[in-house]
Parts: C-alpha cells; sequence; structure tokens
C-alpha cells in the first residue's frame, strides 16, 4: 500500500465537489425503476460523494430494501462476524434464472463441475451447455480500504435495473454473488472514526486500531485456514455451496501512481496452479484493462507486486480451487479529495518501468491532478463490469472449463497417497489439520481399521488424503513443501520481495506428521464430512494426580479450565510413571480431589485427551498456578491480535496492556507474566508521533515504560518476547544476547517467511513436550548469539547447521546456522523468554505454540 502524501483540494474547491455525484448509474432506461430504492434514499447521499461514508447497517439495510422491491435479487445471511453483525450476500440475475427451480438447478451444476472427476465427458458438455456461470464480486475486506465498500450500494443497483443489451445479457448468463462486505465490523468502525474526525485535525489519520477483531489488515491472509467467523462465511460459499468459476476481490490501494493496479500479475507462479486459471486470470486482466481505457479512465497497471505464488489471500486461495481469482487494488483510499502534483511521482514502478513513459503493462499512464472517492468507484465498476462480460460471453467455456481442470487433477494424482496416523503423539491437532483441510473441501477419509504399507502399520482412525481429486492442486501446496525461486532484481543483488510469504507447508506448521506414500492405497475407509475430536480416555482412579501429555497442545487448554475450577496442577521436572506408560519432563499433573474426576473426564472427552492415572509422586514436581498474563498492545498490531485469538482458543486468561499501563509501572502487581508480539523496539518505545492521532494512540511505552519492564523482570516476573520484539530486552535490559543479524543486508541474510527445521531440548522447561526436531516459521526474524561466558542463559531451541530450510526460500545459512533460536536469560529475580521466530505465526503454526504456552507457564510456576 503506497502511503504517499499530496496536497488537498482547496476548501472552496472542495466544498464544492460535495455535489458531484459519486457515480454515473449504468441504468439508461430501467423498467419499473420508478418502485425500485436508489441508494440515497437509504443512505442519504449518492453512494461514493465526497467527505461521506456509509456504514455497514446502512448498506445492509438498502440491500434489504433492494432485495424487497425485485425480483432479479436474492438476499442472504450467510454467517455473523466476529462481533455478531450479519453478514450478508445477494444473488442477482434475471427473474427467471432466480425462480427456486432454476437457481437450485443452475447452483448443482457449478458443483458437479467442479467435481468433474465423477461426470463423463459427455455430460459435462451438456451441462456446461445448460449451466449458468457463476461469478463472484466482493467488497471491503480491507476496511480501511473505503471505495469498495462504499461501491457496493450503487453496483447492486445498477446490475438489478440496468436495461442495457449487456446488463440483460449478464443477467441472463451469469448468476453473480455479491457481498456488500467481507468485514463487516471494520466497514462501520472506519465509517464512524472518518464521521466523527470529520473537519477535524486527525480527518484523514486513519483508523488507530484493528478494524477486524482479531486479524486487522492480515483477515486476508486466513484464506486456508478459516480461522475467523468472516472467513468462514465467505469461504462456505466459496469452495462448498457454489463453486463460482471466477472472483473479483477488490482492494485500495494501486501501485503509485497507477489508478488501478489489475493483471496480469508478475511472476513467480506456483508450480501447482492448473495453467487455465493462469490463463483466465490474464484474460480478464486485459478485459479489463480494455475496457478502462476505452472509457477514458486511464492509468491501469499490470505486472506490479502481485505474484500468483502464496495460497493464503481472498483471491489466491481460489487458484487451488480450480477458480480464477482476480484482485485489483483501486487508488486513493479515501473519502476525502486531493489533488497529486506528477512532480510528485516516482520517476519508476519497482521494476524500473517508467511512471509517466507508455509501457506493455502501463500503456496510458496517469498524468496526475485531482481525485475523488466517485473516480475510485467508477474504476471498481468498470472492472466488475468487465469480469461479469467475459463470464457472460463465455459462459460454456467457464464452467466446462473447470471440469476439465477437476478431471485433470483427479487423474494426475494417482499414484500419491498421504496418510495422518492417528498414533501420533497430537492426534487432537492433527484432527484441526484435517479441519482446515476439509474448509478447503479437500476430500479425506478415515480409515476405519488398522492397515500396512511397505511394512509401517497405521492404526485404524488415521485420515487418508488421496492425491487424484478435483483439487489437487490445494493437496499439494499444503501438504509439500515450497520450492521459492531464487529471483534477484539484478545479479548479486536482493531478492524480489515476494507478495506475502514463501513457504508456508500447513502440515509442517501445524507440527502434524504426514506420511507422503508413493502408491495408491487400499484401505477400508468412510469418507469425513468434517472432523470430530479423537475419543478422549481417562484411565484409571489414581492414587495421587491425572497425568496431562505436554506434547499435546490442548492439554493447556484442559488446565487453564481446571486451575479457573481451584484444582491444584503441578509440572514434573522429569519423566512421569503412569498406569499406562511414561510420559516426558513438563507433564501435567492434576491433584486427584473431590469432583476433580468429573472436571476432568469431561473436558478429556471434549478435547480429545488421553489422560492417564498417576499413583505415586514423582520427584520434581513444581506448583502451577494461572499465570496472570499482560498482552501488550501497542495499537494496530496484526500480531498482537493473533497472539490474543490463541489465547482464547486455549482458554488462558489475559489482560491486555497498553502504552499508557507500562508507563504507568507497578507491574509486578498486576502480572506474573508480559507478552511482547512482533514488533521493533523503536515502535515499541516510540508509538505513533504527537500530533498524529488523538493524545491516547500516540506515543509509545517511553523509556520510562521500558524501565519499568525491568524492574517488572527483575522483581520476579517474566516477560515472553515474539520475533522481534527482542530487540526491547537485547537492547535495554543488558541480556548477555546479541541479534547478529542486525545490519546484516538483505543480500546477505534474508528469509522472506519460510519454515525451517529446528532442534529442541526438552530437557527446557520452555521447550517441554516437544520431539527433538521440530518446524518454525520464520520471518523478519532475528539471529542470538549468547555472549561468551554469559550466566544464567538457557536455550531451549537451536538452529541446525545444515539442512536448515524446510519450506520456502533463505539466504544466510551460513549466518542462522547452529545459532540459538528460543534463549531464556535471567534478570534479577525474574527471567526474559526470547522466541526468535513466531511461534503463533497467524494463528497457523500449531506445531510451535507450546513454546509460547511453556514460557507463559513460567510467569505461574512456584
Amino acid at each position: 500500500m503506497n502511503r504517499r502524501r499530496s496536497r488537498t483540494l482547496p476548501a472552496a474547491i472542495a466544498l464544492a465537489l460535495l455535489a458531484v455525484p459519486a457515480l454515473a448509474s449504468a441504468s439508461a432506461s430501467a423498467t419499473g425503476t420508478s418502485r425500485i430504492p436508489k441508494p440515497e434514499s437509504t443512505l442519504g447521499f449518492v453512494p461514493c460523494t465526497d467527505y461521506k461514508l456509509a456504514t455497514y447497517e446502512q448498506i445492509a439495510e438498502y440491500y434489504r430494501k433492494l432485495d424487497a422491491a425485485s425480483d432479479r435479487m436474492k438476499l442472504m445471511e450467510i454467517g455473523r462476524t466476529s462481533e455478531g453483525r450479519p453478514q450478508l450476500m445477494a444473488v442477482v440475475s434475471s427473474e427467471k434464472n432466480l425462480q427456486e427451480k432454476n437457481l437450485r438447478r443452475y447452483k448443482d451444476i457449478s458443483v458437479r463441475l467442479s467435481q468433474g472427476d465423477k461426470l463423463p465427458d459427455s455430460v459435462a458438455r451438456n451441462l456446461a451447455k445448460e449451466g449458468k456461470t457463476i461469478a463472484w464480486v466482493d467488497f471491503g475486506i480491507h476496511s480501511t480500504e473505503v471505495a469498495g465498500h462504499q461501491t457496493a450500494p450503487q453496483f447492486a443497483y445498477d446490475l438489478v435495473t440496468s436495461e442495457t443489451p449487456e446488463a440483460r445479457e449478464v443477467r441472463d448468463n451469469v448468476v453473480t454473488l455479491l457481498v456488500p462486505n467481507v468485514n463487516p465490523d471494520g466497514g462501520t468502525k472506519v465509517a464512524d472514526w472518518y464521521r466523527k474526525n470529520l473537519g477535524g485535525p486527525y480527518q484523514d489519520a486513519g483508523f488507530p486500531e484493528l478494524y477486524q477483531k482479531y486479524a486487522g489488515h492480515d483477515n486476508n491472509r486466513d484464506w486456508y485456514m478459516f480461522n475467523l467467523r468472516e472467513t468462514q462465511n465467505v469461504g462456505r460459499q466459496l469452495f462448498h455451496e457454489w463453486l463460482p468459476q471466477m472472483m473479483h476481490n477488490v482492494h485500495q490501494t494501486a501501485v503509485f501512481p497507477a489508478r488501478i493496479s489489475i493483471p496480469p500479475y508478475e511472476d513467480p507462479l506456483n508450480p501447482n496452479i492448473n495453467p487455465q486459471v493462469v490463463r483466465g486470470v490474464n484474460l480478464i486482466g486485459d478485459a479489463m484493462g480494455q475496457r478502462l481505457d476505452r472509457e477514458g479512465k486511464v492509468g491501469a497497471l499490470a505486472r506490479q507486486s502481485y505474484d500468483i505464488w502464496w495460497n493464503g489471500g481472498a483471491r489466491t486461495a481460489p487458484y487451488y480451487h480450480n477458480q480464477i481469482g482476480i484482485l485489483t487494488e483501486t487508488a486513493h483510499a479515501s473519502a476525502t479529495p486531493r489533488v497529486y502534483d506528477p512532480k510528485d511521482f516516482p520517476a519508476t514502478f519497482a521494476d524500473g518501468t517508467s511512471t509517466s513513459q507508455p509501457s506493455v503493462f502501463y500503456p496510458s499512464p496517469w498524468k496526475g491532478g485531482e481525485w475523488h472517492l466517485s473516480q475510485s468507484c467508477a474504476y471498481i465498476v468498470s472492472a466488475s463490469w468487465a469480469m461479469l462480460r467475459q463470464a457472460s460471453d463465455d459462459r460454456e467455456g467457464w464452467l466446462y472449463g473447470a471440469y476439465q481442470m477437476a478431471r485433470d487433477g483427479a487423474r494426475n494424482g494417482g499414484s500419491t497417497t498421504y496418510v495422518i496416523p492417528a498414533d501420533q503423539a497430537d492426534f487432537p491437532t492433527a484432527t484441526k489439520l484435517v479441519d482446515k483441510l476439509r474448509w478447503n473441501n479437500i476430500q479425506v477419509e478415515r480409515a476405519l481399521s488398522s492397515f500396512t504399507v511397505d511394512g509401517r502399520t497405521y492404526p485404524a482412525g488415521s485420515y487418508v488424503v488421496r492425491e487424484a481429486q478435483p483439487y489437487r492442486a490445494a493437496v499439494l501446496d499444503l501438504l509439500n513443501p515450497q520450492v521459492y525461486p531464487d529471483r534477484r532484481l539484478y545479479p548479486g543483488g536482493p531478492l524480489e520481495p515476494p507478495y506475502d510469504i514463501t513457504g508456508y507447508t500447513l502440515s509442517f506448521q501445524m507440527g502434524v506428521t504426514v506420511d507422503k506414500l508413493d502408491q495408491a492405497v487400499r484401505v477400508n475407509t468412510a469418507s469425513v464430512d468434517w472432523p470430530k475430536a479423537p475419543a478422549g480416555t481417562v484411565t484409571g482412579a489414581p492414587r495421587h494426580s491425572y497425568a496431562l501429555d505436554p506434547r499435546v497442545n490442548d492439554s493447556s487448554t484442559a488446565v487453564n479450565s481446571l486451575l479457573a475450577a481451584g484444582e491444584q496442577v503441578w509440572r514434573s521436572g522429569g519423566e512421569v510413571t503412569t498406569r499406562t506408560g511414561k510420559l516426558p519432563a513438563g507433564t501435567f499433573l492434576v491433584k486427584a480431589d473431590r469432583g476433580t474426576g468429573d472436571r476432568v473426564t469431561g473436558l478429556a472427552r471434549q478435547l480429545g485427551l488421553s489422560i492417564a492415572a498417576v499413583d505415586a509422586a514423582p520427584t520434581g514436581l513444581s506448583e502451577l498456578k494461572a499465570p496472570r498474563i499482560g498482552l501488550y498492545d501497542g495499537f494496530n498490531n496484526y500480531d498482537e491480535g493473533w497472539t490474543r485469538y490463541v489465547l482464547e482458543q486455549f482458554k488462558f486468561g489475559f489482560q491486555r496492556l497498553d502504552n499508557a499501563g507500562v508507563r504507568a509501572g507497578d507491574l509486578k502487581s498486576r502480572f506474573d507474566t508480559i507478552v511482547l508480539p512482533d514488533a521493533t523496539y523503536n515502535s515499541m518505545r516510540n508509538g505513533r508521533a504527537a500530533g498524529s492521532l488523538p493524545a491516547e494512540y500516540t506515543g509509545g511505552m517511553t523509556d520510562a515504560g521500558v524501565a519499568n519492564l525491568k524492574t517488572f523482570v527483575e522483581a520476579g516476573g517474566t516477560v515472553v518476547t515474539l520475533n522481534r520484539a527482542a530487540q526491547l530486552p537485547i537492547q535495554a535490559f543488558g541480556v548477555p544476547v546479541k541479534d547478529v543479524s542486525a545490519g546484516v543486508e538483505e543480500t546477505t541474510y534474508n528469509i522472506p517467511g519460510s519454515v525451517l527445521n529446528l532442534g529442541t531440548d526438552a530437557n527446557d522447561p520452555v521447550a517441554s513436550g516437544f520431539a527433538p526436531t521440530t518446524a518454525a516459521f520464520v520471518s523478519d526474524s532475528p539471529v542470538f548469539q549468547v555472549n561468551e561466558g554469559a550466566q544464567g542463559v538457557s536455550v531451549a531451541a537451536t538452529w541446525p547447521t545444515t539442512n536448515i530450510l524446510k519450506s520456502g526460500f533463505l539466504l544466510g545459512e551460513d549466518l542462522i546456522g547452529g545459532k540459538p533460536a528460543v534463549v531464556t536469560s535471567k534478570l534479577g529475580q525474574g527471567e526474559v523468554v526470547m522466541i526468535g521466530f513466531k511461534p503463533q505465526h497467524r494463528a497457523q503454526s500449531h506445531g510451535t505454540y507450546r513454546f509460547l504456552f511453556n514460557a507463559m507457564y513460567l510467569g505461574g510456576q512456584g
């Protein structure tokens, strides 16, 4: 997102522009329009008028009125948001297509063709001739990119009412799914904030907090994980209910000074994606550019910034489901008009292409001048109509192509099977992986009996994923390592930055064992709809305690619930003997007391835990109290939001600790453990500049707050730092640890979001429950080195010296190899735990959650 500033319009001109209509309606002479309400009748203003933003509630109200007034729209609620708002989707087509019987038929055709491996070619061709293209347009996923959700009312009105030949053909040939806001909560927050500050010093300051409850702007990073309610609501429609052949995901801001970024995108191309998807993306992108130029809307830019590699965004995840995913980024994410002076333009884009001279992918450069919200909205409208025109003109081709891709996916993977063994230590997390696969509509089976392959016997209950299936691309991408190409801007220069990350293999991130077998496996199975937690058990009535396995993430969920209920819990310093065998150091032991058995049994069944009886007290026990956790929130930190999500999922009690709270001091009276999510030292210390926002949002913890954190540790508290937050204790606490990557050029050290192998020491309490090796997600991460002769320092995890990269891209093996990855340093009576990567990355890396959990427990451990 470009944040270049430009001059605001003179006040007199700006006021005059309030009266400029935001969008020219596509409806030239709509029949019956007198009974169809226009958006302004509900909103109180024409959509996309300067200085005006509608809330989600206003837009939803208009969609309901439009639905009630027209037989060309059907409105449905697709779920509730993270904050409880109803999320809407409109289905728009001709009156005939929307008759219940016909609509059900077209939906069924789309689904059947997308599962084309089960169809003879002749049947598929007939279905393609009969069916209608299902096309998707969504708005507002990033709430501060206001043009999208402000366009939604007018676009729906035009699509419903327009009687141009093009509009009639689109309604006849296409069933269009419109989502007026992918993030309704944020849409209202941003609109309310702008209205509140309109005319004041913070009018254009931007919303200062996370506009999505947990993810903020990262809500477009959840599309293979489906953690967020909004992602689930939309994903259910995209990948399970309707299976559209194409979708347009609307964003702002374009690569400056372009007015809109469109496909074709730039390399690299993920090799798992079907060529028809890539051709379709390019075709629709070219159609968008052609239409924009025909309409005099110059400044459309292609082949910049956005690649086709990473799986996880709203427009990229569809690629792995044989769908054409289109992202556009229009200019000027604001309701405030501006004047842009071409003298302020950069001479070139990132790849060296001129911003002022025509080129192959920027043939009509924008020359600067006034820009209004209405223009941004108009570009979105044109791009969306261009896609719908393509959907209409080649209706049969898009439908048959979806069938071909599904058929080919099933044909090409017949010799490979993935097995998720039921006898792995943390099988509840393996079941969560299966849940993610099912959200992606990947076919999964459950073994009804044990089976043996190449001498390895898999127990009943193991999951089987066959590569031969319609969405083979998704299977390949989520269960295999990524090999990101070494692309340099010039020989010996820095790596071409990826659009997002380079390695994200889901099984690696979640720490789940998945065996890839190079053969088709014959086994008695049943299809899995949605997986259930394995049957939990409690073995025996203990004389001393109940033992919970520290290798299982949800043992922490149970322990936190038991502590909240007043149960007594210990952690073991060594191995524990139970009636069913031995458990490693760090085992949780729950005192067998009156009523405890019922609580433990209930949690075992709920979470799928195998809990064993312990008859004699092990040596080296330390009592565990529920730590009073403070989660540092410096405002609008995505990593804080994801951390908060993870803590809530696993029932950790915590309080959010803002900058004012850190500055106030007396931290030890309120907290046992303080967690600093990923952030730089300077951003935590300094915060936002004074005057940029209201005072409560500016300034960081300051040097005084940093000193208060140090005092907290010295008084016996535990500070846990995630990824770059280690800069704070390294630079300000005097811990005997260095970050040897500081100041190193990215031509020497660069890990742009990858999964690395990691060695662990389970004797260290921070690594309790880990096997000797695991995998960790690394991005913009420090490289620790413990000072020679340092005292009071322990290392829980270390990067290997060879075979470091597991998935993605790594430059700098010599720098990171053999270095500590998780370090605990004593300071006074307390300790600082520095985790040199993202153990809870976007609530995806379940495999390293326990580093965070164990570190937090230190604050409550006697």
